[in-house]
């Protein structure tokens, strides 16, 4: 009898061990998974700016610097879409004009899951020590956005390109200007490329149709919009408020003809598709998948066309990818399309940058500006 009763304990023993053995082989099996994807760098969100200090450090061990003398240092993020593996380091590598090691730029390094995005932005360091590695060199700086992981034994080059710094005159009319230059990084070949995509930010399962574009000089919120056309009719509407732009990319003095603003406008009443259960009325919405054709987007600001885009939606009742942006690696959803410039409220700037400084030295295969 008792050796009856301690093979039922024993068995339920193991019955427990197993489920238990069990249980710990499927977690580890998902934080396994959990990091299977690959990293992604959305390379449309490099974004370089210039930080401005008001002297020059000619040696950063000198007793005192060059006062009355700007200078600059890169601020440099990115976003990145996960999985991002513990133990992993981010780092940007900038070289000087002359091609000689300048910067190494430590950044914030999150441990993300897949497909979770950040925003990548370098780690705190004091603002005297940016400023005694400040630049006063215009030119041309190559540079490598690398991640390293002691625990894997990696050290890899998620990007590498070139920005060019250029200088500016300030107004000498202005006592405190007198002498003085400034410098901006040169963002011209951003002006005729545009961005269309399905966005499933709000609604996944019945997302509307956005665009981005990028526009030069003053921007003021509320006098600008975007048009969406098909087969020449409108179909949607897009007014610019304060949270249409999403980025500002500036020269150290922050002057307004020379800022580059990254906008986007959503065309909230042009759905892709409709895959919702729901019974919510869509009826005032435009739906592509069932309209193939051609679609046009006009972009004013304070009244002037400033940009046209073009885009088709085939018979299967989506966007007809030309290969741009998948072609680049861009990463993401969005798709590039050529943006017409028009006006003259972007100012002055370069109409062929693009041909060899497209997404910073790495030209856009089959893009050609209209």
């Amino acid at each position: 009898m008792g050796n009856h009763y301690y093979c039922r304990w024993l068995e339920e023993v193991c019955f427990k061990m197993k489920k238990i053995i069990i249980l710990l082989f499927a977690l580890m099996m998902l934080s396994v998974t959990a990091f299977a994807g690959e990293t992604t760098l959305l390379k449309r969100t490099i974004f370089i700016t210039p930080q401005k200090f008001l002297r020059y450090w000619k040696n950063p061990k000198a007793a005192e610097p060059v006062y009355n003398t700007n200078s600059w240092y890169p601020n440099v993020q990115f976003d990145l879409l996960g999985p991002i593996e513990s133990g992993s380091k981010l780092y940007v590598e900038i070289d000087r004009a002359a091609g000689t090691p300048w910067l190494t730029i430590k950044m914030d390094t999150p441990t993300l899951e897949d497909d979770v995005w950040e925003t990548i932005k370098p780690d705190s360091i004091s603002s005297d020590d940016e400023e005694k590695q400040a630049s006063i060199e215009t030119g041309t700086f190559n540079f490598r956005i690398r991640m390293k992981n002691a625990l894997a034994g990696t050290d890899k080059v998620m990007f590498a390109g070139k920005f060019k710094v250029v200088q500016l005159t300030l107004d000498q009319n202005i006592p405190e200007n007198k002498g003085k230059k400034e410098f901006m990084v040169d963002y011209d070949w951003m002006l005729p490329i545009g961005y269309v995509w399905v966005n499933p930010v709000d609604d996944a399962e019945v997302p509307y149709i956005s665009t981005q574009v990028c526009l030069k000089g003053n921007l003021e919120a509320g006098k600008g919009e975007a048009y969406l056309f098909y087969n020449g009719k409108q179909i949607g509407k897009s007014t610019m408020t304060t949270n249409s732009t999403k980025n500002v990319l500036t020269s150290g003095a922050d002057e307004p003809h020379h800022r580059y603003s990254i906008v986007q406008y959503d065309f909230n009443y042009v759905r892709a598709f409709n895959k919702s259960p729901s019974m919510n009325d869509y009826s005032q919405n435009f739906f592509i998948d069932k309209n193939p054709g051609s679609y046009e987007i006009k972009i004013l600001r304070n009244n002037q066309l400033v940009r046209t885009m073009n885009f088709t939606v085939g018979k299967d009742g989506k966007i007809v990818d030309n290969g741009i942006a998948s072609g680049a690696e861009m990463g993401g959803v969005r798709m590039i399309f050529p943006a017409k410039i028009s006006g003259t409220l972007d100012g002055t700037f370069n109409a062929a940058a693009w041909q060899t400084d497209a997404l910073f030295g790495n030209p856009l295969q089959g893009f050609a500006a209209q």
